[in-house]
């Protein structure tokens, strides 16, 4: 049996080699897009908004009109605690019935799991005052 063949060859070839390759790739990718896609120097120069953040794609005029809060964090929270929930529930409606029991439990323990993330959420989400811009 020839060393290439060696399980414990392939699997460092698969987890180490593998990764690594397609890493050097991807960086040698992107520095060839960044050297490809340069701006030259005389656009640097004859461009004066270049650097200058725009508002709908127009030139700034004034003073910005401030910060805008994040007022939709609780909403936010109260997602990203709902969604893994409702996509277990996608996994229940597959399990073999012999497993059914088991499966409910892990949800029911996960879903306990999220319920404290849940409730600080509707409690962000009530902050009127978080909403109010000054």
């Amino acid at each position: 049996m020839s060393i290439a063949y060696n399980p414990l060859v392939i699997s460092a070839n698969s987890m180490i080699i593998v990764p690594i390759v397609v890493l050097l790739l991807l960086v040698a990718v992107i520095y060839l897009l960044k050297w490809l896609l340069r701006a030259s120097p005389e656009v640097e120069k004859t461009e004066p908004y270049k650097k200058i953040p725009f508002e709908s794609s127009n030139p700034p005029k004034g003073v910005g009109k401030g910060k805008v809060p994040f007022q939709y964090f609780g909403y936010l929270v109260m997602f990203l605690s709902l969604e893994p929930a409702v996509v277990l529930l996608t996994f229940i409606s597959v399990v073999p019935r012999s497993l059914i029991s088991h499966t409910i439990l892990l949800y029911l323990i996960l879903v306990l799991v999220f319920a404290p993330l849940l409730a600080y959420a509707t409690y962000e989400s009530k902050k009127i005052k978080n909403w109010i811009l000054d």
